[in-house]
Parts: C-alpha cells; structure tokens; sequence
C-alpha cells in the first residue's frame, strides 16, 4: 500500500469520527436542551396517561414563559434543572441510568393546578381556586385532601401539581409546591402506543 493510500484512508477514519462524534453532540444537544423523550412510569396521570407511554418533552418554552394551568409538565422532584450546564448534567446521569437498565424516580409528570398567586383549596373531593370550582374533565376519582393544610396560597416561584388519577397520586397535595427551578419542560406528544399517537 502506498504512502497516499494510507493517508487517504486515515483521512476516512478521521472525518468518520468527526461525523459521528458531531452526531453525538448533535443529539445530546437536542435531548438535553430542546426536545427529550420521557416514558410513564407511575400510573398517577390515568386515565390521560398510562405506564410505558412515551411522550415527547418541549424543554424550550419554559425558557421563556412559564407554565400554565392545565399543562401536563414532567419536573425533577428537589432537584434545579435550570441552566445549560444542570440541564447536560440531568442527560449525562440518565444516560447512565439507561445504560443500567434503570430510571430516575424523581422524574414526576402531573398537571399544573394552581399558578403562583392563586388560592387552592379543596372541599368535598374538588378543588377550587380562588374560591371558583375547577371543571376537570380528566380526573379520574374524587380528590382527597391528603395532608397539606387549606387554603394554599401559592408562593412566587412555585406551581401546584397533581396526578389526574387523585386517588392514587403522589403531588402537590403531600410534598406542596414544586419550584419553577425543578420543571424539565412540557408533556407536547404521545408517540406511544401508536393507537393513542398525537397530543395527551
């Protein structure tokens, strides 16, 4: 083999590892700043979402706005997932997870109820804000009080979220509020099952 021919293919190699080394990045760009997809792993957003549905999450509209009542959000319970740098490190950590075979169990994915502000309460299995009934189509079952203390105004900086299965969901109503800070983004698609494709 020729001098050139080693160099030609040595250049190959090397613009090979450039391509898929920019894919790589390419991809963890995407998966941890803009769009991710997450999976249902608890069964407190039946009947909107069962276990092993597979959403697509926009990350990049809460960067700009902040939620808003009714939106299906997937957050990091006591965990800050704001800036470039927290939101690569949550990618890498379940990039490991996968590889593990595993899965954070402080990834929550509930609706937002309450906005920063508002007055909930909850009387007689249904909850109120600002004294106003809340018509929620969703639900699934009553909703118990759990053990929070009401009327809850919510503070700055905070959401109130809970599970549509309410009789049968970890939220806002055991552990309060959830900081802006902790929000990964925006449930936007299901793409899993296919027979239930398109908006959850």
């Amino acid at each position: 083999m020729s001098e050139e021919q080693k160099v030609n293919i040595g250049k190959e190699i090397l613009e090979w590892i450039v391509y898929i080394l920019s894919a790589v990045i390419i991809a963890s760009l995407l998966q941890s700043q803009l769009y991710a997809l997450t999976t249902v792993h608890q069964s407190s957003m039946q009947n909107t979402l069962f276990e092993g549905h597979m959403l697509i999450m926009d990350k990049l509209s809460y960067q700009f706005s902040e939620p808003k009542r009714g939106d299906i959000i997937v957050f990091l319970k006591n965990e800050d997932t704001k800036g470039f740098l927290k939101r690569y490190q949550v990618f890498f950590k379940d990039v490991q997870l996968r590889f593990h075979d595993d899965y954070r169990t402080n990834r929550l994915i509930k609706r937002v109820i309450a906005l920063a502000g508002e007055k909930v309460d909850i009387r007689d299995g249904q909850v109120y804000i600002n004294d106003d009934l809340l018509d929620e189509p969703y639900v699934k079952g009553m909703t118990p009080k759990m053990s929070l203390e009401y009327p809850l105004v919510i503070p700055e900086g905070y959401v109130f979220v809970m599970g549509d299965n309410r009789q049968n969901s970890l939220d806002s109503r055991d552990f309060g509020p959830i900081e802006l800070n902790s929000v990964e983004g925006k449930a936007v698609f299901r793409i899993y099952p296919f027979s239930k494709i398109g908006k959850p």
